[in-house]
């Protein structure tokens, strides 16, 4: 171990376990136990759809960790920011600085590994870097979209390497896991909300567990805005404009945002990068969240071939602008009723 000691063990962070994450859930909440004793291979590679809930995971079993091993080095970082890091060593010819820095960790984390794809010299080094840690006893924690066999492009080596701990794959959450999870979120920030309208939430919005705590946050925005209770009839009209719409598709979304901005669909669908095109893409991508519950990464694919982060920005940029910006929260409603009137 490390001698670097923190003055107080963080707290561990909440995670409610569900029937969808208990495998990985298990892992994370026992990080370290075994492999501190040479009983196990270090590795967790935990893989799932964007927004289930992996980082939050992360955070919760690196907290964990940390509580029972006070002098230990734990980092976590996403693979995007490793990449870079390699980078900026590369171009200042610290290459061996940077190698000898990654190897100090008794924890390490890294992120999001399905952005590698296409990075050789970022896969030869996660590969000495993973094999370093391992021999001096280290523990790894890896997340992805997908399991270790679909990561296209990677070495086997590599893939063998994520392959040699636990494996556990989080799964899309089900109603009745939803409306646990809408509890412990309402429960959280204090809300008192009827069991019956958390009931019609679960059921009509089959979302990530990273959106179900927006709808809560829309939900207790709603409730000052409308200075009423999170009640029955407050959870009907938010469903009203924001559950999903049956049989709607990416096409359809994008043909009546676009439609509304004046533009044609293969300006909103293209790589230019203009305020004239870029915030009407981003609001189909906006769109395509909310109505579809499409993954980031389908919504990025069919908006130019982005990347999910690209995705998390647009959307987070619509929401912030549409709280305060009634010609935008009329132009949104607008669509949505055209799209509703077509299905």
């Amino acid at each position: 171990m490390s001698s670097t000691k923190s003055k107080k063990p963080p707290k561990p962070e909440l995670f409610l376990p569900l029937p969808e994450n208990r495998v990985a859930y298990e892992a994370m909440s026992r990080l370290g136990e075994d492999w501190l004793q040479g009983e196990s291979e270090g590795t967790v590679f935990i893989s799932g759809p964007a927004g289930c809930g992996k980082s939050h995971l992360v955070r919760f079993g690196v907290k964990s960790f940390q509580q029972r091993n006070p002098d230990a080095r734990a980092e976590i970082l996403t693979a995007a920011g490793f990449s870079a890091q390699l980078a900026e060593a590369s171009s200042l010819q610290t290459i061996p600085l940077f190698q000898s820095a990654m190897r100090e960790y008794d924890l390490l984390v890294i992120e999001d590994l399905q952005v590698l794809q296409g990075r050789p010299e970022s896969l030869t080094q996660l590969l000495h870097l993973v094999i370093a840690l391992r021999d001096k006893g280290a523990g790894i924690v890896w997340t992805a979209v997908c399991p270790p066999g679909s990561l296209a492009g990677f070495p086997p080596r590599l893939i063998s390497r994520f392959r040699g701990g636990i494996t556990a794959r989080i799964k899309a959450l089900e109603a009745e896991s939803r409306l646990k999870l809408l509890c412990a979120l309402a429960l959280g920030r204090q809300l008192s909300i009827p069991e019956e309208a958390l009931i019609a939430v679960a059921n009509a919005m089959p979302v990530s567990a990273r959106e179900l705590g927006g709808v809560i946050q829309r939900l207790e925005s709603m409730s000052r805005q409308y200075r009423r209770p999170i009640d029955a009839e407050l959870v009907r009209r938010y469903l009203e404009k924001e559950a999903l719409v049956p049989n709607l598709t990416l096409m359809e979304i994008a043909k009546e945002v676009a439609g509304e901005f004046g533009l044609k669909l293969a300006d909103l669908r293209s790589n230019r990068r203009t305020r004239q095109f870029a915030f009407p893409r981003q609001v189909g991508m906006w769109l395509s969240r909310q109505l579809l519950g499409e993954s980031l990464q389908k919504v990025g694919k069919f908006y130019g071939g982005r990347d999910h982060t690209t995705v998390v920005h647009a959307c987070q940029r619509v929401t912030e602008q549409a709280e305060n910006d009634a010609e935008l929260q009329s132009r949104i409603e607008r669509i949505r009723q055209r799209l509703k009137s077509e299905h």
